[in-house]
C-alpha cells in the first residue's frame, strides 16, 4: 500500500474489547501483512488479558485496561503516558462509544458524552503521540437517520454525499457534532482522519455487547435446535423486514477496511466511506436459510401473528435457560446478558425499508474485498463456540 513502511507503524485502538475495536485489534496483527505494524496497543475500560480477549498470542500485541474517556484530557494524557512506547503511535482507530437509547431518547446526553469522548481522546493523543499520522472514526447507519424510520426521507442506495438529516431529527444524531469536532481538531495538523460508515455489524466480542447481532441470532438458533420439536426455524423479525435490502457487514471486513483506509491517506484523508459485505445489498430472505443451516436447521420466513419466534420464543423457554446453559458448558448467564433487543430491532422495524449502501467510494480507492456474507456468520459462530458462548 502506498506510503507504508513496515516496522515503523504502531496502531492504537480505543475500545479494543468492543465489536469494532476487537476486530481492528485482531486485523492489525496480520493485515495487510504480519509486519505492517511493529506494535498493536489495545485500550479497554475493564481488565482484559489477551487470553480472555481471545486474541492471538503475539509479542506485538499489548492490552491496557483503565481507559475512561469520561475523564478530562489531562487525566487521559496521564493514563496514556504510562503505556510503553506510546510516543511511537502512528495510527489511531477509535471505536469507543456510549450507547444511551435510540432516536430522541436521552439524545442531548448521548451527544455530549460521545463528543466529549472524541475531543478528550484527540487532545490526549496529541499530547503523547508526536508521530501521529491518521485516525479512523466509525459512524454508521445513524448518519443517514435510519433509526427514525419513515420519519426521515432518504434515497437508496445511501451515498456518502447525501445531505445531513435536517432538524428536528438531525439534531439527535450525535455523529454530526463528533465529525465536526474531529474536522476542527485536525485543521493544520500533521494528521488526518476518515469517517467509516458500516451498518449492522456481524462479529465476535469477548464480552457481551449491546450492538452485537450475531450473538442473539446464534443463541436463538442454538436454543431452537435443542428445545424445539421442529427443524424449521422462523425468521425472528417481521414480514416487511424479511424482504427489504440492507448492507450488514462482518467485523473482519470492517476491520480490514479501517486499516486499509488509514494506510492510504492520500486517497482517504478527510473523506467518508460506506462499507459492507455485499455491494448490491442483501435481504434476510436471502441470508436466513444459510445462517440457520450452520445449526442443521431450515430457516423459514416470519411466523403468523400470534405465533412465537425470536426473543418471544426464547423467553417462553426461560424456565429451561439455566439447565440448558449448564448442560452445554456455556458461560454463566449467557442468555440473560445477550442483547436480545438489538436482534428484535434490526430484524424488525429497522429492516422494514430498504437501507442498502452504495459502495462506489470504497471500490474507487481500491478496496476490493468481497467476503461471503453467510460464511461470515459461520466464522463468528465458530469463534463463539470456541469461547463457550454457543454450544
Amino acid at each position: 500500500m502506498a506510503g507504508v513502511k513496515s516496522n515503523e507503524l504502531q496502531a492504537l485502538v480505543f475500545g479494543a474489547s468492543g465489536i469494532t475495536g476487537w476486530a481492528i485489534t485482531n486485523a492489525a496483527l496480520s493485515y495487510p501483512t504480519s509486519t505492517t505494524f511493529k506494535r498493536v496497543v489495545g485500550l479497554t475500560n475493564r481488565p482484559l488479558s489477551v487470553k480472555e480477549a481471545a486474541l492471538p498470542q503475539d509479542p506485538r500485541l499489548h492490552l491496557y485496561p483503565g481507559l475512561d474517556l469520561s475523564q478530562d484530557s489531562q487525566t487521559i494524557t496521564e493514563y496514556l503516558s504510562k503505556i510503553d512506547n506510546i510516543g511511537e503511535t502512528t495510527h489511531v482507530y477509535f471505536a469507543s462509544y456510549v450507547h444511551r437509547g435510540w432516536g430522541v431518547e436521552d439524545s442531548e446526553k448521548r451527544k455530549k458524552e460521545n463528543v466529549d469522548f472524541i475531543a478528550n481522546a484527540v487532545a490526549a493523543v496529541e499530547n503523547v503521540c508526536p508521530k501521529l499520522q491518521f485516525w479512523t472514526f466509525p459512524t454508521g447507519g445513524k448518519w443517514y437517520g435510519l433509526e427514525f424510520g419513515d420519519e426521515v426521507k432518504r434515497e437508496v442506495p445511501l451515498k456518502e454525499s447525501a445531505p445531513r438529516v435536517p432538524p428536528p431529527h438531525g439534531d439527535h444524531i450525535f455523529y454530526y457534532p463528533q465529525i465536526d469536532t474531529l474536522a476542527k481538531l485536525s485543521e493544520g495538523k500533521n494528521w488526518n482522519f476518515a469517517d467509516i460508515r458500516p451498518d449492522a455489524i456481524i462479529g465476535f466480542v469477548p464480552n457481551h455487547n449491546a450492538m452485537n447481532l450475531a450473538e442473539p441470532i446464534g443463541l436463538y438458533l442454538s436454543l431452537w435446535k435443542s428445545l424445539s420439536p421442529s427443524t424449521e426455524v422462523p425468521f425472528p423479525g417481521t414480514e416487511k423486514g424479511w424482504t427489504q435490502l440492507h448492507s450488514d457487514i462482518s467485523s473482519s471486513q470492517l476491520a480490514r477496511f479501517h486499516v486499509y483506509v488509514s494506510l492510504n491517506s492520500e486517497k482517504t484523508a478527510g473523506k467518508a466511506f460506506n462499507i459492507a459485505d455485499v455491494d448490491a445489498g442483501t435481504t434476510w430472505q436471502d441470508t436466513w436459510p444459510g445462517i440457520a443451516a450452520y445449526f442443521g436447521l431450515k430457516g423459514v420466513g416470519p411466523v403468523a401473528e400470534g405465533e412465537l419466534s425470536g426473543y418471544k420464543w426464547v423467553e417462553s423457554q426461560k424456565d429451561k435457560w439455566d439447565a440448558w446453559t449448564k448442560e452445554n458448558g456455556l458461560r454463566p448467564k449467557v442468555l440473560e446478558q445477550t442483547g436480545w433487543d438489538f436482534m428484535t430491532i434490526v430484524t424488525g422495524t429497522y429492516s422494514e425499508r430498504d437501507r442498502n449502501f452504495d459502495l462506489t467510494e470504497a471500490r474507487r480507492i481500491g478496496f476490493t474485498d468481497k467476503p461471503d456474507h453467510i460464511k461470515s456468520y459461520h466464522v463468528v459462530f465458530d469463534k463463539m463456540r470456541a469461547e463457550k458462548i454457543l454450544p
